[in-house]
This record gives C-alpha cells, structure tokens and sequence, in this order.
C-alpha cells in the first residue's frame, strides 16, 4: 500500500538508475539541492499519517495491555531469525521510499540517500524502544539488523558491484494471521509484520552481469536466481527452516524507463519476489510451479 502511495506521490520525480552492468555504470546526480515547499509538504504529510496509521496497527497487534519498565531482551530462536532479515528489509524499504519521497521534494541524490537511510534507521529504532517499554524487550540483535539494513542502499549507491543483489520479499498470509498462534504475549494478535509463516526473504542475483564477459551473451538481462529463506511450522514446538532456490525477475528490466514514473515502478517493485518456479532445497525437497 505504501509503494503504491508512494509511486502516485513521486511520479513526478527523475530517478538515477540503481541497476548495473559490465560495460556501463549509471551515473550519479549532481549534488545539488533546491527544496520546493509545496512538495517537501506533501512529503511530510504523508510519512507522518504513514507513521501513524502503522503505530497504531503495531500498538493494537502487539503493544496493547503488555506495558512494562525498560529493559534489554534478545531472543534468537523466536521465528528461526527470520524477524532479523524482516528487520534488515523492513529498513531498507523504508530508507528508499524516503529517499525517492526527500529527492522528488528537492533534496539532492545525496542529501536524500543519506536522510532517507537516517529517517528509516530512526523509526525502527522508536519500534525497538517501544519494544523495551513492553513484554517484548528492546532487542539488539534487531537493532543491529535495523542499522544493516539502513546501510545497505547507501553500500549500493557507492559500490556498482553491490548492485547486482537484491534483497526482496514474498508473502502469502498464514493461519497465524490476526491470531495468537501459540507465540507471544498476552492479547498479542500476529500482524503482517510478524506472520512469519507467511514470509519469505530473497536474495536476488542478477546473474548476466556476474558471469564473465564471455559467456553472459546467453544469458537474458531480465532473468535472476534468487535464494530464498523461510520457517515451516514457526509457531510449533518444532518449527523448521526451508532454503529455496528460484528464477527472479530484474523489474527495472521488465518495465521499460521510458518515463520517470516507469523507472521508478520498476525500481519499486524490485522489492517484491514475484511467483516463479521454485525448488525447496530444505528440509526435503519440493517443487512448485509458481511459489508465492
């Protein structure tokens, strides 16, 4: 929802191409900032009933009725880690929609790569200190993931080789949706945050351009492989992880850049792993037509 808020409020704004290839890397913006009120207005208002709309979905899903003093609690079994990569992605989203949202409201290339991976980073650290305020604990293992993920789009923008992954997201609702599923706390309901049996990360390899030069004619410039991670059973007492292997799509190949609207759907929904075929590698292996 927030992508799609995102694209209609930014399509005015001329992106710079975060794709790479061997023979020609994009170039980057002039560091040049000219704010324009009415924009950076828009901007503002928007985050901020983002902001608010998504607090008050958290508070009622996990916060409500669990208040306690500060304190520090990490939990590394609690969703077989997949909540620390939903931590690393989480942020990563937000510092990009920050990032197009600041640069279409006048900020330069920069200025918002820098305020948007800040701005992220801020507000899953108020999550996390949230967290400490409840049952929950701030947990630092998240932060970390938090910080990691804020500092993956500015690794990118500095380094072309980096360009060639990408992190994204698949998700098909779980029984666990809306309810308490056996984990958490008193009066906790599991959101879409936190549905962790509905979650799947990726990381996504642009292959042609990792191949040598020789061989990466064959090879079509759209088409990834990705590698997949997600829990089976996360909410059992035997909970087991599944690593997949997939075909991927490079989106801002896909759609065409002929607009600054195109280029920046393309680049949006490269965040999202869309259905392919698919082989679960672990724990037994399955093949699936199209997994979502």
């Amino acid at each position: 929802m927030f992508l799609l808020l995102h694209l209609v409020v930014t399509s005015g704004f001329s992106l710079t191409d975060s794709t790479s290839t061997k023979s020609e890397m994009p170039a980057l913006a002039a560091d040049t900032t000219n704010i324009r009120p009415v924009r950076f207005a828009i901007v503002a208002g928007t985050v901020s009933s983002a902001i608010a709309a998504v607090h008050i979905y958290q508070a009622n899903g996990w916060w409500k009725d669990n208040r306690t003093p500060f304190h520090f609690q990490e939990d590394l079994k609690y969703g077989r880690s997949v909540d620390k990569y939903g931590h690393f992605f989480g942020t990563s989203v937000g510092a990009f929609l920050l990032r197009k949202s600041l640069g279409w409201s006048g900020l330069s290339e920069e200025a918002a790569l820098y305020w948007g991976a800040g701005g992220a980073l801020a507000y899953q650290t108020y999550i996390e200190v949230e967290d400490g305020f409840h049952q929950w604990g701030f947990d630092r293992v998240d932060f970390a993931s938090n910080v990691a993920g804020a500092a993956w789009p500015i690794a990118q923008y500095h380094s072309p080789f980096l360009r060639n992954f990408d992190f994204k997201y698949s998700y098909l609702p779980s029984p666990a949706l809306n309810s308490g599923a056996g984990a958490g706390f008193q009066g906790q309901q599991h959101t879409v945050f936190d549905d962790y049996g509905g979650q799947t990360l990726w990381l996504s390899l642009k292959v042609k351009n990792l191949l040598p030069r020789n061989a990466d004619g064959w090879w079509p410039d759209f088409l990834c492989l990705s590698v997949g991670y997600a829990v089976r059973d996360v909410f059992t007492p035997e909970p087991r992880s599944a690593v997949l292997l997939a075909f991927d799509l490079d989106m801002t190949k896909v759609i065409p850049d002929d607009t600054p609207f195109l280029k920046l759907l393309g680049e949006a929904l490269n965040f999202i792993k869309f259905p392919m075929p698919t082989v679960q590698l672990t724990p037994k292996t399955i093949w699936y037509g199209f997994y979502f």
